[in-house]
């Protein structure tokens, strides 16, 4: 493996004097397990995922964004736990054989960062899965991403926070030229064309054809 993550056991990996920790990157509350995992998956990855109420909230809502999810722990990806009242997160930084390295903050419920906040540990792939509450992972990884051109006679498109694009989950519309489209995010949803955008650093989804066949979105050639 490139990093030496052996050697590295017991010493903090994230920098959070770094923009990944800070708004308006990152909103969630300092020191806490969704602000530390949503701050390492774009320091290290390169990808938002947004801060979306406690611990156990983020794997409901990352997978009704489109994120992918799965049973078992892959490298790069967001451990989701519901027990307890606000359940917890962590980031898996590798996985082989039978080893998993993860980070994590807020494991002591102190609310504010310590020196074992974002330090490296292991544990076994067996002890991994037989943790209480583990309800799964959500992979984290670079996206393609595809210039699209606003068709509207306006140049205006909504924004909406889930492929439901009912009005009650409309975030706002803008006026752009163009937008940045996740490749493969492309869905069917009560008969509109939805995708998956990427703007102002925040993943929406937004109509690509409507009902009545009008396009809203044209990809760039």
């Amino acid at each position: 493996m490139g990093v030496k993550y052996n050697k590295l056991l017991g010493k903090r990996l994230a920098d959070f004097s770094t923009k990944y920790y800070y708004p308006p990157l990152n909103t969630a509350s300092r020191g806490q397990c969704v602000w530390y995992t949503q701050g390492r998956a774009n320091e290290k990855v390169g990808v938002y995922i947004g801060a979306r109420g406690n611990g156990r909230d983020v794997y409901e809502s990352c997978k009704k964004d489109g994120f992918q999810v799965s049973k078992y722990p892959k490298s790069n990806s967001i451990a989701c736990y519901n027990g307890g009242t606000y359940g917890h997160v962590r980031y898996v930084e590798y996985v082989i054989a039978d080893n998993v390295y993860y980070t994590e903050a807020n494991e002591n419920s102190d609310n504010i960062l310590n020196a074992n906040d974002g330090k490296l540990k292991k544990m076994s792939l067996t002890s991994w899965m037989n943790q209480p509450n583990l309800q799964g992972h959500v992979v984290v990884k670079k996206e393609k991403l595809i210039n699209f051109k606003v068709t509207t006679a306006n140049k205006s498109i909504g924004l909406y926070k889930s492929a439901n694009t009912k009005k009650k989950n409309k975030v706002k519309s803008i006026k752009t030229e163009t937008v940045k489209v996740v490749a493969g995010s492309g869905r069917i949803k009560n008969g509109k064309d939805i995708v998956k955008v990427l703007y102002d650093n925040r993943y929406y989804w937004a109509i690509r054809t409507t009902k009545a066949k009008i396009k809203q979105l044209q990809m760039v050639k």
